[in-house]
């Protein structure tokens, strides 16, 4: 593999590729992804049970991801997930795979080649911004909720509503944030 076309890989985030056998449900993995996976190199690289693939999986994600797989088997698809991993220093990393079932000339699925990516710095990136606006928002709440009583002793009602328009707007970026799918670890 050329220098640039090695740069050009690792600035994409790329972390390997793999290649299931859907006869035998075995999987060959290579590059960095058997590492995030906690698995070893070389047994990923003769091929695997599906089930080790699946045991690198962080616990909350590998029931989602195996209907996955079973799913693009069985369709003979696409595959896409995006899901945790644990390596085997028990860290958790974010990996997107995706790829797609090749057929025989039946339209039966010969073997499942795809690539997987690594999105950790990303997402907590993403998540770190997030946290940032959320600890912002609450500040600006907790201002308005001090600073409204004082409101009823300057005696202006038009200022008491305002103070209440701005807390209730609040409430409602709140709310917005809490539904976005970037705040939700799935």
């Amino acid at each position: 593999m050329s220098p640039s076309l090695k740069a050009a890989l690792e600035a994409s985030g790329y972390i390997g590729i793999w290649e299931t056998d859907l006869t035998t449900q075995t999987i060959e993995l290579t590059g960095a992804l058997p590492d995030f996976l906690g698995l070893d190199e070389k047994d990923a690289a003769a091929g695997l049970p599906m089930k080790s693939f699946l045991g690198g999986i962080h616990p909350d994600d590998q029931v989602r991801v195996a209907h996955l797989v079973q799913e693009a088997h069985r369709s003979a698809g696409r595959f896409e997930a995006e899901f945790k991993t644990l390596d085997g220093k028990g860290c958790v990393r974010r990996v997107v795979a995706r790829g797609r079932v090749e057929i025989d000339e039946h339209g039966r699925g010969l073997r499942c080649i795809g690539v997987a990516l690594d999105l950790t710095d990303s997402y907590f990136e993403t998540q770190k911004s997030a946290d940032q606006q959320m600890d912002t928002i609450d500040r600006v709440a907790d201002a308005l909720i001090a600073v409204r009583p004082l409101m009823d002793q300057i005696g202006s009602p038009i200022l008491r509503k305002l103070i209440d328009a701005a807390l209730f707007e609040v409430g409602r970026v709140l709310a917005r944030q809490s539904d976005r799918p970037e705040r939700r670890f799935h």
